[in-house]
């Protein structure tokens, strides 16, 4: 064998050694130094010291990477998706119980303050939800995830595990995925600030039900920027926090013999990939809801920033500048919102993105109009649909497969953030390719965002209801 065979053969090992290294950059780099070094070696030295130059470049590379551990920024990990321990969970804390009281109050008195200024008030769900009939109490659950963004980077997460005090073997449990929220602590594993999750606590909880709920990235206690309608790191969370479930209830010995899901606003969406996801890892899924989704990305933002409707959120710009910096951070699309937002809105934006300031502070420095906040030659760009940020966008949607899972859309004719068309698409897409267990449901034709949503959980319930009686 001569050299160069011999070399041939080490550049191999040395490229399968490399094979899981945590950064690319550094890969590539260490892999042209030795191929360097070996190339010097077979210029100047004999068979035998090749091999051996080989072998201790070999060795020194090993110890090297078996001692190191590069940090990611925001104090997430670096590592290659083969060696994640996806969902691992890490501790689960009890945070609380809410009695029958405190739940009865979740489905009155709060939810009276909730529907307040909706044109569907409280008066219209008056004695239509259960009357709590039991206790739950409350577990907040840190487990590890990933950011498939950003190369895979380990981080951490949190989310909310509700055990009804009463259970029996086969008790049912429902995924629910949150909307859009402004503050970053405005998550279910801290429930009093999540009003939206209380009500799935009080209807589903209250009733028997393990209500679950991911905070996401960038949310609760996560370190990373907000993860704000990022796809794949979006599925990952609501994966994860499933698997750390699993673990978290098998040392309680609980095992649910129903799995539902359920999500509202950009919850809809996020409940959509992560069913697609768990059909895809063939997770049985009992029944799904999405209530109020903006399915179709690319429509949803493009829509909303060219061809506005009357009706449309003053809080809207608010959550499209927060799309626009997560894209930026999670995709490092290089000045992209200073490109896309005008200057004289763009360290409000930027501020409400990093929670430096609250809602009212950004509507009063910036605007209640999208077309307003974007600078001309953005809104362009989102007409003609060419750009790198639309072929995310289209990339991002929720609805594009045909499921298996019962399925239903609840829309309301009355919603100020998403047009009837989003949020019926996924059933009527699916019905298209022969979908039979797909329904859209209307929850009236005063039923704006919150009501549509309040509708919502109490029409699914009997339904979610009817599955367990089939067992």
């Amino acid at each position: 064998m001569n050299p160069g065979q011999l070399a041939g053969i080490f550049l191999q090992l040395i490229k399968s050694l490399l094979a899981n290294a945590p950064e690319t950059f550094m890969r590539q780099f260490i892999y042209l130094s030795i191929k360097i070094k070996i190339m010097q070696k077979l210029l100047s030295t004999s068979r035998l010291t090749l091999i051996a130059g080989g072998m201790a470049l070999l060795l020194t590379l090993s110890l090297s990477q078996s001692g190191c551990k590069p940090q990611a920024k925001d104090g997430a990990a670096s590592t290659s998706a083969s060696t994640i321990q996806a969902g691992k969970l890490i501790k689960a804390e009890k945070v609380g119980e809410f009695d029958t009281a405190k739940l009865n109050r979740i489905l009155n008195v709060e939810l009276d303050q909730f529907l307040t200024g909706s044109p569907m008030p409280f008066e219209n769900f008056k004695g239509k939800y259960n009357v709590p009939k039991y206790s739950v109490t409350l577990y907040k659950l840190t487990y590890q995830s990933s950011v498939p963004e950003m190369d895979n980077k380990l981080t951490e997460l949190t989310g909310l595990v509700a055990l009804p005090s009463t259970f029996a073997e086969g008790t049912p449990m429902v995924s629910y995925q949150h909307g859009t929220v402004f503050g970053k602590a405005e998550v279910p594993s801290n429930l009093d600030e999540s009003m939206e999750t209380k009500l799935m606590v009080a209807q589903f909880g209250g009733q028997g039900y393990i209500v679950i709920g991911a905070d996401y990235q960038g949310l609760g206690e996560s370190a990373l920027p907000n993860g704000y309608i990022i796809r794949k790191s979006t599925e990952r969370a609501c994966m994860d926090m499933y698997t750390a479930t699993q673990e978290f209830l098998g040392q309680q010995k609980i095992k649910p013999a129903h799995f539902f899901t359920f999500g509202w606003s950009q919850g809809g969406w996020n409940n959509l990939i992560f069913l697609r996801q768990l059909e895809l890892a063939k997770i049985p899924v009992t029944a799904s809801v999405s209530a109020c989704s903006p399915t179709d990305i690319n429509l949803f933002v493009t829509h909303a920033a060219v061809n506005p409707r009357p009706i449309d959120a003053v809080w809207m710009p608010a959550a499209c500048s927060n799309l626009l910096f997560a894209y930026e951070s999670y995709y490092g699309l290089k000045d992209f919102t200073a490109k896309a937002i005008k200057p004289q809105y763009l360290q409000a934006a930027k501020d409400f993105y990093e929670f430096k300031i609250e809602f009212p502070e950004f509507l009063k420095k910036s605007t209640g109009s999208i077309q307003e906040l974007l600078t001309p030659e953005f809104l362009e760009e989102l007409k003609r649909g060419d750009g790198q940020f639309s072929k995310l966008l289209y990339e991002a949607e929720g609805y594009r497969w045909l499921s298996t899972t019962p399925l239903r859309n609840y829309y309301g004719k009355s919603d100020e953030a998403i047009p009837e068309y989003l949020a019926k698409l996924s059933v009527e897409y699916q019905t298209m390719l022969g979908k039979k267990n797909g329904e859209v449901i209307l929850a009236g034709d005063k039923a704006d965002h919150r009501a549509t949503y309040a509708f919502s959980v109490i029409d699914a319930k009997p339904w979610f209801d009817s599955f367990l009686k089939k067992q």
